[in-house]
């Protein structure tokens, strides 16, 4: 999604510039954040406090549970984290608990509330700048707030040039949108929302190269559908009886079983069965979002994962193998029945092996195996 919807009474190609050659997070979250005010609230007038806080709730997830990177020079990237290191909320939080966390952090004297009101000294005033580009051309960097602060006011009341925003502060900092504008937000968010996803998705493409399934990790994570991956196994313990649990060598039967990801969910993001096996409940809580010792796990991973497509693949269910049809390119499930177990277990590994060294050096813990 490379443009926005076009408009004949407010200057569009300004907000689009405001997405041009982007080195930092923060354009894609404020402008999210307003419109997510938008969405809920249908004000006008905004606390900026309120959309900082709604910024770094947005944040969240991508950092501190994906573990994504928002690269060495973003701020609200690290500022996240550290709200994550100097509070009490868990990586899961709901985003009402994070932004009042947030609310709370700026009431207070401390190192931290001092980097998020950063913040608001910066991200404001910068997201106008493409509005005034020529204006701004050689101004000093000390100087350029005050400028785009009275140039906002002057284009606000611009019946031909309105700007996005002026500011206000009374009763206390905030921005208050361009009622042509206001509208336009509100007849294209869907469109607008999109819009900033594609372009930050490719923003933390850059900066987490080869990092599987980055869309799915901007935002609180959804129920994990788990449906399919059960049904495959009931019909292998249904052919099997009993199936080894690869961590532990225990027997594991077809009532009392949980499901695990070989790779971590929260480093895949999806449920794809080639990364699912069953374990006891317990193993698996143990596990939890470790990444397994490779050298003592993966021959006896790829054993049972091959074992258990060649049960399938002569069921009345073959077409639950699409996972791993599309993992091997065979053209069937009569192919992929027929495949040899060395055969499966090169695709196998050559798919997560580079995957579980991305995880690790992403910082998920790495080398767990289980103790007895």
């Amino acid at each position: 999604m490379t443009s926005l919807p076009t408009s004949q009474s407010i200057p569009v190609e300004y907000l689009a510039a405001s997405f041009d050659n982007v080195t930092n997070s923060y354009k894609f979250y404020w402008f999210l954040a307003i419109l997510d005010h938008v969405r809920n609230k249908q004000t006008r007038i905004i606390p900026v406090r309120q959309l900082i806080a709604r910024m770094v709730a947005s944040v969240w997830y991508p950092t501190n549970y994906f573990r994504l990177s928002f690269g060495k020079q973003d701020r609200l990237g690290q500022i996240t984290l550290n709200v994550g290191e100097n509070s009490s909320l868990s990586i899961d939080s709901k985003q009402n608990q994070i932004v009042q966390v947030v609310l709370e952090n700026l009431k207070e004297n401390s190192s931290l509330s001092r980097e998020i009101e950063s913040l608001q000294v910066y991200v404001p005033y910068r997201f106008l700048r493409p509005f005034f580009a020529r204006e701004l051309r050689g101004l000093k960097d000390t100087v350029i707030n005050a400028r785009i602060e009275e140039m906002a006011k002057e284009a606000y009341n611009n019946s031909e040039n309105p700007c996005l925003y002026r500011f206000t502060f009374v009763p206390e900092f905030s921005i208050e949108i361009h009622p042509l504008w206001f509208e336009y937000l509100k007849q294209h968010l869907s469109i607008l929302t999109g819009f900033c996803f594609w372009h930050l998705v490719g923003y933390l493409q850059k900066n987490n190269p080869n990092v599987p399934n980055i869309p799915n990790k901007l935002t609180e994570p959804s129920q994990r559908d788990l449906k399919q991956a059960r049904e495959f196994w009931k019909i292998v313990f249904g052919k099997l009886g009993k199936v080894p649990c690869i961590y532990s060598g225990q027997e594991i039967e077809k009532d009392r079983f949980s499901l695990d990801h070989f790779l971590p969910w929260r480093f895949v993001a999806h449920d794809l069965l080639w990364n699912i096996i069953p374990t006891p409940k317990n193993i698996n809580s143990a596990k939890s979002d470790n990444l397994p010792d490779v050298d003592q796990y993966f021959d006896s991973f790829s054993k049972l994962q091959h074992h258990a497509i060649q049960v399938v693949s002569i069921s009345d269910k073959p077409n639950l193998l699409e996972d791993y049809i599309l993992l091997t390119k065979t053209s069937s499930a009569k192919a992929l029945g027929s495949l040899s177990f060395l055969s499966f277990r090169n695709i196998l590994y050559d798919t997560i092996v580079p995957q579980i060294q991305i995880a690790t050096n992403m910082g998920f813990a790495a080398h767990w195996h289980y103790d007895t």
